[in-house]
């Protein structure tokens, strides 16, 4: 047993670099088109196997000394130096990533952005802005309907009876009625809130889709970049345009509007294949993004 040990012993150096040389091939074969490990790795890996096939005792006794000691310093500098440009290419890529996902959400945020901006439109028009000019008129033009409720019927006195009544007010006939009662408008729309007194107010107001949704204090009230109309067609990091493409498919014999928008210059290294964020179809009647968050 002993004798086998140590026989054994011999050759650890050599199966720790084998086992070290074939991990970085195998995680060096395992990249993809997105995810492509450096051909440092490759070499590193090449270099490891070559080294510990030279400390196999088997070699050692069929070369001379000299050579041995020649060949095992080139290989044991070229392993460590290929080793370090291998942790300095994996350190890089970390910072790439970490990179990427920053413009990645930057830029999944502004398509957001679009979307809910053309599915207001939808919801208001019943189709979709064929061009961004369009889009922007949209989220600036006071055409959002808000309903505007306050105050609950009850069974003595329900809606039908109160319009009749008169006690159902608009927010043009709430100042009249707010006088007659001496009181002021504020005051009045606090007793209807607490339901202390048969007024009920039940009006539609229009606003705009930027006042509700992207003045900056909401923006910043949910935590989100502030959105200027001028560059929300632009990719925020490269100021190219986003292509958007506008359509309908046949869904159940009933034609639905359909809507795609992409960025035309994804984030990544180049003659790499890269994401293309976007979000809808022109084939399918939906809106879904394509990012994984």
């Amino acid at each position: 047993m002993e004798k086998f040990l140590n026989e054994i012993n011999k050759y650890v150096i050599s199966l720790l670099l084998f086992l070290a040389g074939f991990g970085f091939l195998l995680k060096y074969l395992s990249g993809d088109d997105l995810e492509s490990q450096p051909v440092a790795m490759l070499f590193a890996s090449l270099a490891m196997i070559v080294v510990g096939a030279l400390a196999m005792p088997v070699v050692l006794e069929k070369m001379e000394l000299k050579h041995y000691r020649v060949l095992l310093l080139v290989g044991g500098v070229s392993a460590a130096a290929l080793a370090y440009s291998v942790f300095y290419s994996v350190d890089e890529e970390i910072r790439f990533q970490e990179t990427k996902k920053s413009v990645n959400a930057t830029t999944i945020q502004r398509l957001k952005d679009i979307r809910s901006a053309q599915e207001a439109h939808m919801a208001v028009y019943g189709s979709f802005a064929e061009t961004f000019d369009s889009l922007v008129k949209f989220v600036q033009a006071p055409v959002v309907p808000v309903e505007f409720n306050m105050g609950s019927f009850h069974d003595t006195l329900p809606e039908s009876t109160s319009r009749e009544e008169g006690y159902v007010l608009t927010r043009a006939t709430l100042g009249g009625i707010a006088e007659q009662q001496g009181l002021t408008e504020e005051a009045l729309l606090d007793l209807i809130s607490e339901d202390a007194t048969p007024y009920k107010m039940r009006d539609t107001l229009y606003t705009s889709f930027y006042a509700e949704n992207f003045e900056p204090e909401i923006r910043q009230a949910q935590r989100l970049p502030q959105v200027s109309l001028d560059s929300l067609a632009f990719n925020p990091y490269t100021g190219e345009r986003f292509l958007m493409s506008t359509g309908a498919v046949e869904v159940g014999r009933v034609w639905q509007p359909t809507i795609l928008v992409q960025d035309p210059t994804p984030f990544g290294r180049e003659r790499v294949k890269k994401d293309t964020l976007r979000f809808g179809s022109l084939v399918e009647a939906h809106r879904d993004g394509n990012w994984r968050n």
